[in-house]
């Protein structure tokens, strides 16, 4: 289990050669095809935030929401990292593929992709003071356009808008925050990341940037 709490981002590139390659071997939908390439884009997008460039760990834990004193691993840590990123983010792009006439459920990680661009590309960037933060490549080459291509592909009605928003915040609101950044944060927890995985995309210059900024305002 350790081994996938330290690697599960980077055996997401696999999985997203599989998930190709299965689909090209499949009888697809247009709808299906969207719906499949938001979830390896999911795949590409988590590489990003903590492989390479990677630093998602110390952007949470010491500029996004900073909290205690052991950054290394609170509030975010390699296993609630793992569970929100895997069992929960994975099963909410991909279920959607098996059931591409639920609109609702296909349109709820659609919704979650154009609310990434609030996170990644203005709230991230404007702590960071920066005008890119790993994630942000995937959402807007990825994400947003995926999005776009689905709603101009299927018809929507106020019921699946409505579904679909219950069902990200549901997402979010249990899974992510109750379980992921509640039940499974610890202070103390016995899965701390990986030094190199704390200081990728120049941590500690980027730290000081940003410290050296609010001290000169």
């Amino acid at each position: 289990m350790q081994f996938l709490r330290r690697r599960w981002y980077i055996l997401g590139l696999p999985v997203a050669i599989i998930a190709l390659a299965w689909g090209l071997m499949s009888d697809l939908t247009k709808v299906q095809w969207i719906l499949l390439l938001n979830f390896v884009v999911l795949l590409l997008h988590q590489f990003e935030e903590y492989a390479w460039p990677g630093g998602e760990p110390w952007i949470i834990n010491e500029v996004m929401q900073p909290k205690g004193s052991r950054p290394d691993r609170y509030p975010l840590n390699q296993n609630n990292a793992f569970v929100i990123n895997v069992p929960l983010a994975w099963s909410f792009y991909l279920i959607p593929v098996f059931f591409p006439a639920a609109i609702w459920v296909g349109l709820a990680p659609v919704v979650f992709g154009f609310g990434q661009f609030l996170g990644h590309g203005i709230a991230n960037n404007r702590k960071l003071k920066t005008i890119y933060n790993p994630g942000l490549a995937a959402v807007v080459l990825g994400h947003i356009p995926l999005g776009i291509w689905y709603l101009r592909e299927v018809q929507t009605s106020g019921r699946d808008w409505a579904f679909a928003i219950l069902y990200v915040a549901l997402f979010i609101v249990v899974g992510m925050l109750k379980v992921g950044y509640g039940l499974l944060a610890d202070e103390n927890s016995a899965y701390p990341f990986a030094p190199e995985e704390i200081e990728r995309f120049g941590r500690r210059r980027r730290l000081a940037q940003i410290r050296g900024g609010a001290e000169s305002a």
